[in-house]
C-alpha cells in the first residue's frame, strides 16, 4: 500500500490488487478497507482535526498500471478486537469486469454443511464444527480466564471453541468474556451473558438450569423475551446469526415473497426454531462457505443478510438476486 501527499494537501492511497478480507484492498464495488497499523502520520492526514481536508484519491495497482478509482471519502470504525480500520468509498460502482480484476477471487475449499448432521439432536457437536470450520483462518489464543460465576457446561464449552479470539464472542451482539459475567440486579438474579452492541438489550440466562432457556431485557422498558432454542442450540444460532451479519464479507437485499423463495431455494434451513431476536421470527439458512439470515426488520419485505469469510463462499451468490443493496462477493 502506498500514501502520498503533494504540496497541495491532496493525496493519494494506492492499494495492490487482490483478494484481502482482512487486509489492505478493495473490499467492494465501491469500497477500499484499510486496517491497522497505519504509517506515521497518515491517521492525522485522513482524520486532522475538525474533519476538514484536501480531497484524496484511491488508485488500485493492476498489472498493467493502475486504475483509478476516484475521490474518496472516509469511515473509521473499530473491530471487536479493537484494531481500528479505514473504510474508503467513491461514487461509482465499479463494473464487475474490473471489480474481479482489482479484486480477484480465489477458489478454495469452503466450510461444508455437514453440520447440519447433528442437528437438532447435538446442537454442541454442530457449534463445534461450525466454529473450526469458519474461523479456520483464526489462530488459536490463550484461553479465557475463568468465568468469574458458574456458568452452564455449554457456555464453558463456547468459550473453549473460541480460546481468546473475541471476534467468535460476537459483534452485532456479543456473548460476555467469562470474566464480564455477572448477576442481574436485585430483581432478577439470572446471568448476565451478552449484550447488542448499542445496549438496546441485554442476553440473561439462569442460574441453576444445565441447559437454561435465554432472554432478553430490554434497556428502555425492562421487557423480557424467552429465545424458543434453549442455551445449547442458541449459542449456534447466535454464532450463525453473527457469521451472516458482520462477517468480513457481506451481501444485504430486500426481497419480496417471490424474491425470496428463489433465493432460498439454493440454501439449506438450519433445522433449529427461529430465532425471537431482532425480529421474531428470524430464519438462518446455509451454503458451503456461506450463512444467511433473513428477517422482516419492521419494514415491507424481508431484509436478508449473507456472510462469508472467503469470498469465494459468496460469489456464487451474486448472481441469486438482483436486489443488493449492498454486496462485496
Amino acid at each position: 500500500m502506498t500514501f502520498a501527499k503533494g504540496a497541495d494537501g491532496r493525496g493519494v492511497i494506492i492499494v495492490d490488487a487482490g483478494d484481502r478480507p482482512s487486509g489492505n484492498a478493495v473490499a467492494g464495488e465501491r469500497a477500499i478497507m484499510l486496517h491497522e497499523p497505519f504509517p506515521d502520520g497518515v491517521l492525522e492526514w485522513l482524520s486532522p482535526p475538525g474533519w476538514s481536508h484536501p480531497p484524496f484519491y484511491a488508485l488500485v495497482r493492476l498489472t498493467e498500471g493502475c486504475l483509478e478509482l476516484g475521490e474518496v471519502s472516509e469511515r473509521f470504525s473499530v473491530s471487536r478486537s479493537g484494531r481500528l480500520r479505514c473504510e474508503l468509498n467513491w461514487r461509482a460502482k465499479l463494473p464487475l469486469e474490473l471489480l474481479d480484476r482489482a479484486r480477484p477471487v480465489v477458489d478454495m475449499p469452503l466450510p461444508g454443511v455437514e453440520r447440519l448432521a447433528h442437528l437438532p439432536d447435538d446442537p454442541g457437536a454442530a457449534l463445534r464444527d461450525f466454529l473450526t470450520g469458519w474461523y479456520a483462518d483464526l489462530p488459536t489464543a490463550t484461553p479465557f480466564p475463568a468465568p468469574t460465576v458458574p456458568i452452564p457446561p455449554a457456555l464453558q464449552a463456547f468459550y473453549d471453541l473460541a480460546a481468546g479470539r473475541v471476534d467468535i464472542l460476537g459483534q452485532q451482539d456479543a456473548i460476555h468474556p467469562p470474566d464480564r459475567l455477572k448477576i442481574g440486579r436485585e430483581n432478577d438474579d439470572r446471568i448476565i451473558i451478552g449484550v447488542e452492541n448499542q445496549g438496546v438489550w441485554t442476553i440473561l440466562i439462569g442460574r441453576d438450569d444445565p441447559d437454561p432457556t435465554v432472554y432478553y431485557r430490554g434497556a428502555g422498558d425492562d421487557q423480557v423475551v424467552a429465545e424458543r432454542e434453549s442455551l445449547g442450540a442458541y449459542l449456534l444460532l447466535f454464532s450463525l446469526a453473527e457469521a451472516a451479519v458482520t462477517s468480513p464479507i457481506t451481501g444485504h437485499a430486500v426481497l419480496d415473497n417471490q424474491q425470496l423463495e428463489r433465493f432460498t431455494r439454493h440454501l439449506t434451513p438450519v433445522p433449529l426454531q427461529p430465532l425471537t431476536v431482532p425480529t421474531d421470527p428470524t430464519h438462518l439458512h446455509v451454503a458451503p462457505g456461506l450463512v444467511a439470515l433473513t428477517t422482516g426488520l419492521h419494514s415491507d419485505g424481508t431484509h436478508l443478510f449473507v456472510g462469508a469469510r472467503q469470498r469465494a463462499g459468496l460469489r456464487a451468490a451474486r448472481g441469486w438476486s438482483t436486489a443488493w443493496t449492498r454486496f462485496n462477493g
